[in-house]
């Protein structure tokens, strides 16, 4: 963590002087302001743990600077401590209280006062700090789970638990705002005779190259899930047939289109696609889409692989 910065506001450099050489006992920084303007300044160019503000100073004075702070979001949690010869009456403490000070010190003023207050809200500016931070780790460490539990750790595409919730999002939405929604099943050819001839590890090669040649085909409102094994599953929201055939080509011949390896090997994969649409096929419940879409593929397999096949009614 930065050292905390204290501002000192005061007009008459003396009195600044002699408060930036007590603070020097304190792991603090230290900015200073002649005026009430060139406080705001500061403030506005500096993250400012507390303020020491003077009240008596020609034109903005301390009430007015105070005021105005506590009217910013940036600044209205800053603690200000008044420091000044003002008439020590209580209507005029009640006044610094009113316009926001969180404490009040009356020249001439007592050294060892002043620190032990400024060291007490430092200290609370510290701990306010440290918990900030902890409250961002922990939103960091959230937002992290949260994409681990809809994340397939090999392939790096949403896994299955996540598809049950966006594919019934998607045809809600598809059937609400009567929009076409495309539904493609792909799996690689022959996966097993890979894994039998080149080992499971160079077929998990294969599944992430495989997996990340189609996130570089689709677009960004495009939703590709790991199916099961070597089954990808991709919806394409505000997609007509004509539309996911022309996706599914695209995936087809880009999987194919250069060998997958390793430092050891390399062989070439290609794909069949079964591709479904609404409201072309006339899905009736969310799932039915994924049924369509297996039954093509099983058709691409059955006419040799390597194809893109569109479901038909039987």
């Amino acid at each position: 963590m930065d050292k905390p910065k204290i501002l000192i506001v005061d007009d008459r450099s003396e009195n600044r002087l002699s408060l930036e050489l007590l603070l020097n006992e304190i792991d603090c920084e230290v900015v200073t302001a002649t005026s009430g303007n060139e406080a705001l300044l500061q403030l506005s160019k500096h993250h400012v743990a507390m303020v020491l503000l003077d009240v008596q100073m020609p034109g903005m004075d301390g009430f007015e600077v105070a005021t105005l702070m506590r009217q910013n979001s940036k600044t209205r949690n800053i603690p200000i401590i008044f420091v000044t010869a003002i008439n020590k009456e209580q209507k005029h403490i009640f006044h610094g209280y009113e316009a926001g000070a969180v404490d009040y010190i009356c020249k001439p003023f007592d050294p060892t006062i002043i620190l032990a207050k400024v060291s007490i809200f430092l200290e609370l500016y510290r701990y306010r700090c440290d918990l900030e931070e902890t409250q961002i780790e922990l939103r960091d460490q959230k937002r992290i789970l949260e994409k681990l539990c809809i994340t397939d750790d090999l392939t790096g595409l949403y896994n299955r638990r996540h598809l049950n919730n966006i594919l019934k999002q998607e045809f809600e939405r598809c059937l609400r705002y009567e929009s076409p929604l495309a539904c493609l099943m792909l799996d690689v050819d022959r996966f097993k005779d890979i894994n039998d001839t080149y080992g499971h590890s160079f077929g998990d090669t294969v599944l992430r190259e495989f997996s990340r040649r189609i996130r570089f085909t689709l677009r960004a409102s495009d939703i590709a899930f790991r199916f099961g094994g070597e089954e990808v599953l991709v919806l394409l929201p505000q997609t007509d047939i004509e539309g996911a055939k022309q996706t599914a080509e695209k995936i087809r011949l880009r999987c194919a289109a250069k060998p997958v390896g390793d430092a050891n090997q390399a062989v070439t994969v290609t794909v069949s696609i079964g591709l479904a649409s609404n409201p072309q096929h006339q899905a009736v419940l969310h799932n039915d889409l994924i049924t369509f879409a297996d039954n093509a593929l099983s058709r691409a397999k059955e006419k040799g692989r390597n194809r893109v096949e569109e479901y038909t009614r039987l």
